[in-house]
């Protein structure tokens, strides 16, 4: 008896540890902005759906209240080889509910991967093209009617873009097994293909600490998408926008600081559950500052009445200010559709299964033992309850000789 149950408890608990390890997670998730360096393992299948959302002043009068916009997203990523994937995304709706952009991209890793590895090294190449004519009352006017310019997102090109990311990580578990921690770094430039917006490419850089656990992470990131700016610190735009709503006032002058560009620290985590679906969920927090005059009426009118002497020098017509949303709301549900655990996120299951509190350990050790004691009890109680029906029978026999 005591074999069965002691062969039943150890085969409950291998179950479990088997659940926990074959626990399925993707060996090339990332942060927010942030992208890791590895892919998700060859024939493996990922998609997902994105939910954006943001208030957003459209201008900067106080008689209007900020304005809610919510874009839907879709994605999928296809390994290919162990060290190769390839990735589409698309926002199917966007500003004015129209049809957004949609990306392709690629991404390259050391073919030592296999492992988990302290250092790693990876290629990101993306295509992204963007369809809007016209989008959100940009930040006063800055675009044209061909859809570029600035929007609340910042400063979009209508047409191809590409993007190239160079990826580095660093994964502590392989030198800890008690620190599940990764540190990830990103730093790459994007680009229009049209040479007219050349001198307005963005140069990247993305950074963040990641709390990898067994079905739970944290994170915290840094990104930035700056201008790649002058020698005095700052980008300047100085053209005639085609299709100004104003002919008049067509050409205008203005420059972007280096801490007016896009910058958002983003805390964000994913819960993962056994049938394979992730939940994920980010906040990006606004660190953008405003540099000289700001996008107010009254910056507007003294600018032109030369308060600013120094822009004025430059031969700055209009203010220009960070009017980004302050804050913004990201969660997503991903689901692999094909799925291959790697032997790397094996070897992570199963460290972070075994580091797991000594008191979980010691709870499945006292129960076998309780079980065990118990059947001895058992055991010796039966004996007892058989000696006396004995006893009582041989009192029986006696009585009737």
């Amino acid at each position: 008896m005591k074999r069965k149950i002691g062969i039943i408890l150890t085969f409950c608990c291998l179950a479990v540890t088997f659940s926990q390890t074959s626990l399925k997670r993707s060996r090339g998730e990332g942060l927010y902005q942030t992208i890791n360096s590895n892919t998700i393992g060859a024939e493996n299948i990922w998609i997902g759906f994105k939910a954006l959302g943001f208030f957003w002043d459209s201008d900067q009068s106080k008689e209007n209240r900020p304005e809610p916009f919510a874009f839907p997203e879709l994605k999928a990523e296809f390994g290919i080889l162990d060290f190769l994937s390839a990735n589409i995304e698309s926002r199917i709706l966007s500003y004015s509910w129209k049809f957004g952009w949609i990306k392709v991209g690629t991404k390259f890793t050391l073919l030592d991967n296999k492992d988990i590895r302290l250092h790693s090294i990876g290629l990101k190449l993306d295509y992204q093209h963007r369809f809007l004519t016209n989008f959100a009352s940009s930040i006063a006017g800055y675009h044209n009617s061909n859809g570029t310019g600035f929007c609340p997102e910042g400063f979009i090109v209508r047409g191809g873009n590409a993007q190239i990311l160079v990826l580095y990580d660093i994964d502590l578990l392989s030198k800890f097994s008690w620190l599940p921690v990764k540190i990830s770094t990103n730093f790459g430039i994007n680009f229009s293909l049209s040479q007219e917006f050349y001198d307005y490419s963005q140069y990247l850089i993305n950074c963040g600490v990641i709390y990898a656990g067994l079905t739970a992470d944290v994170f915290i990131e840094y990104s930035l998408q700056a201008f790649i700016n002058t020698n005095n610190g700052y980008t300047k735009f100085d053209f005639y926008w085609p299709g100004w709503y104003n002919p008049a006032n067509a050409h205008k002058v203005w420059e972007v600081a280096f801490s007016e560009n896009p910058m958002y620290l983003s805390i964000g985590g994913r819960v993962r559950y056994s049938n394979g679906v992730v939940l994920y969920g980010v906040i990006p927090l606004l660190l953008s500052r405003n540099k000289g005059s700001a996008m107010t009426q009254e910056d507007k009118i003294g600018l032109k009445h030369g308060e600013f002497p120094d822009e004025v020098l430059r031969g700055i017509t209009d203010p220009f200010d960070p009017w980004y949303p302050r804050w913004k709301i990201i969660l997503e549900l991903s689901y692999p559709i094909r799925y291959k655990q790697t032997s790397k996120e094996m070897q992570r299951n199963f460290i972070l299964l075994k580091n797991r509190k000594d008191k979980t350990k010691i709870d499945i050790d006292e129960r076998i033992k309780l079980k065990i004691e118990g059947s001895d009890e058992d055991d010796e109680e039966d004996k007892k309850r058989r000696l006396e029906e004995i006893k009582k029978r041989k009192k029986q026999i006696e009585n009737r000789e």
